[in-house]
């Protein structure tokens, strides 16, 4: 009895290690090339040209309708805004003790140098003025990676007007960087 249930032992044995087998020559070969838009299989003689990258949207060209695409009517109506005053008020309002027009400080918040380029694509279909329009009257409805929802003060909407928000709005639009 012992030798007939060591010799099932050794069938079931040899029977898993086949199917291991099995089951490995039907895997990929891990060392095989894989043909993806970042390879390029060889051809001898010729010299490896990688593709040609999508470059990123670029504020400068695009036209005023979309940049300002999206915006309520009754904020279109108080466009093109006056970037000299949204300064000022960006400096009154305090935003400029949290975001920066250089790299020197983005503990609390991102810095505003070149923010008009990085928000053509901060939010997938938004204007880059949507995107700032809404940044200040609804601060957490996207937050940069990185930093924490919460720390902008959530009542602009109450205390700036209408106007003074476009020309916050218009101001960060200046802010092209290099």
């Amino acid at each position: 009895m012992g030798r007939m249930h060591t010799n099932r032992i050794y069938l079931f044995v040899a029977l898993l290690l086949l199917t291991i087998f099995a089951v490995a020559a039907c895997a990929p070969n891990p060392r095989a090339q894989l043909i993806s838009p970042d390879m390029v299989p060889e051809v001898k003689g010729q010299a490896f040209v990688p593709p040609t990258p999508t470059p990123l949207p670029d504020i400068n060209n695009l036209s005023e309708e979309e940049i300002y695409a999206g915006l309520p009517a009754d904020v279109v109506a108080l466009l093109p805004g006056d970037p000299a005053h949204g300064e000022q008020l960006a400096t009154s309002a305090g935003c400029v003790g949290c975001h920066r027009l250089d790299d020197s400080n983005t503990v609390v918040a991102p810095s505003w140098g070149g923010v008009a380029h990085q928000a053509v694509t901060r939010v997938a279909g938004e204007s880059p003025a949507l995107y700032f329009y809404q940044s200040i009257t609804e601060p957490n409805a996207y937050v940069v990676n990185g930093y924490n929802s919460g720390i902008m003060p959530q009542n602009y909407n109450d205390i700036l007007s209408p106007q003074d928000i476009v020309d916050i709005v218009s101001y960060m639009l200046t802010q092209r960087g290099q």
